[in-house]
């Protein structure tokens, strides 16, 4: 597959829907999440959200959801999203995905967002760059 795991994180704020926030976060993996609540540093709760996608079938699912247009930008900007890990870095738009829109979110964006980190199974003699554009096609 090239995409060894996909780490998933997003918060919602008590006063946002956090069932239908997590509904559509579980459209976006495939994948239950894990809710933790906590509080902010100015008193109102937080959901902190996470999941962990390990499963092939439900990465390749992932990378199909992801959607061409996605796909290319990620390709288009591979060099700025893989870090030095084999990690590549991407944010989607949270308010986007509750209508089951998955749209990768501008530099600049300010709204929440769901940080996805996709691991790309590398080995020795092999360029983790190829990889990831094999991934995306």
């Amino acid at each position: 597959m090239g995409i060894l795991h996909i780490n998933a994180t997003a918060t919602a704020h008590e006063l946002q829907d956090i069932d239908l926030v997590t509904e559509a976060l579980q459209w976006f993996t495939g994948t239950e999440w894990d809710i933790d609540m906590t509080t902010s540093y100015h008193g109102p709760k937080v959901a902190v959200l996470s999941t962990l996608v390990q499963k092939n079938k439900l990465v390749s699912e992932f990378i199909q959801r992801l959607g061409k247009e996605n796909s290319v930008l990620i390709q288009e900007q591979l060099k700025q999203r893989m870090d030095e890990n084999n990690v590549i870095h991407a944010r989607f738009d949270l308010e986007k995905m509750v209508g089951q829109v998955v749209s990768l979110t501008p530099r600049d964006h300010n709204g929440p967002v769901i940080k996805v980190r996709m691991k790309v199974a590398v080995y020795p003699g092999q360029d983790a760059s190829e990889i990831a554009m094999q991934v995306f096609e």
